[in-house]
């Protein structure tokens, strides 16, 4: 699966994020997006490309990075958008010529992105539902027995040793 995330929409949502932008900047906000998606990455076994609105200034910044030196980040892809053209339309054309759009999921609010992404045949998912699943996913990743006791895992029983020794065609030699 491949998430293809409306960067700055998602700033948008985040609090941390979007606080961080006006405290400190876009490099800071650019970095903690990336480690962020870079972790979803990682729990989801997804890839994650987040695209962002190009401007005049960072014209000289290559249009297309991978989100280096982060856990995972040979999974994220960041596109700065040509200025001009704005990420709703490089968003809309990426999936439009994706040749398995089925496996895309569009995340962002905007819902002519979302619209214009499902006709052509991606998933659409809005920033708080993303952040939720985001969420989940960290909270999976901190306890994957969900509270269950450790101890009630302790190995199988002579019986079901036996049971699966039958199972897979081992035999006793007594």
């Amino acid at each position: 699966m491949l998430y293809v995330i409306d960067a700055f929409n998602l700033v948008h949502k985040n609090d941390a994020l979007y606080q961080a932008l006006d405290g400190r900047g876009f490099p800071a906000v650019k970095d903690a997006l990336v480690r962020m998606l870079a972790r979803f990455a990682e729990l989801e076994g997804a890839g994650v490309v987040a695209v962002f609105d190009g401007s005049e200034k960072g014209a000289h910044r290559p249009r297309r990075e991978r989100g280096s030196g982060f856990i995972g980040a040979s999974k994220v892809e960041l596109i700065f958008a040509e200025p001009g053209l704005g990420a709703d339309r490089t968003i809309i054309d990426l999936v439009s010529a994706a040749k398995r759009p089925g496996e895309i999921t569009v995340v962002s609010d905007d819902k002519f992105v979302a619209n214009e992404s499902k006709r052509a045949g991606a998933h659409s998912l809005g920033c708080r539902a993303f952040l939720k699943k985001l969420n989940m996913g960290e909270r999976r990743a901190a306890d994957p027995l969900q509270g269950e006791d450790p101890r009630k895992y302790r190995g199988l029983t002579e019986r079901e040793v036996g049971e699966w020794m039958d199972y897979f065609g081992f035999k006793d030699n007594e």
